[in-house]
């Protein structure tokens, strides 16, 4: 199986649980603590039902949105997650390229792999940041 076979996330998934070694695929499939953010996340997804209307009025498609400000050409942004080079060499980079490409938006992770300075230098995307508060236990 290669990404040219994939066509749902299931099929992503397949090919994840293949490619990478096992710690770092559950680390990306799972969710903190006991998941239920994930399961609610998924269930309401599964709640809703996507009712494509064929054939009508597909010349002026405009699906952009304003978040924080941002125009971004899709209503979906790059969410931040950790340690991306764990499971790509380039890890936050190319996840920034991708937003760049498409036109939205980029969250850095505070336990990205790439600097803050190098994303904000060389990716022309609007971006937030995901910052973790660590409280001063000194």
């Amino acid at each position: 199986m290669n990404i040219n076979n994939c066509h749902n996330v299931d099929d992503f998934k397949k090919l994840a649980r293949k490619r990478l070694p096992s710690p770092i695929f559950h680390y990306i499939d799972g969710a903190a603590d006991d998941e239920s953010t994930y399961k609610r996340n998924t269930e309401s997804f599964e709640d809703c039902d996507l009712v494509p209307n064929v054939l009508a009025g597909v010349d002026n498609i405009d699906i952009s949105t304003t978040v924080m400000g941002q125009k971004l050409s899709m209503p979906l942004f790059l969410s931040p997650v950790a340690l991306q080079r764990l499971f790509h060499y380039q890890g936050e980079r190319a996840v920034g390229r991708a937003a760049e490409k498409y036109g939205t938006m980029f969250g850095i992770s505070s336990l990205g792999t790439v600097s803050i300075e190098e994303i904000g230098a060389t990716i022309n995307a609007p971006k937030i940041f995901q910052l973790y508060f660590h409280k001063d236990r000194g």
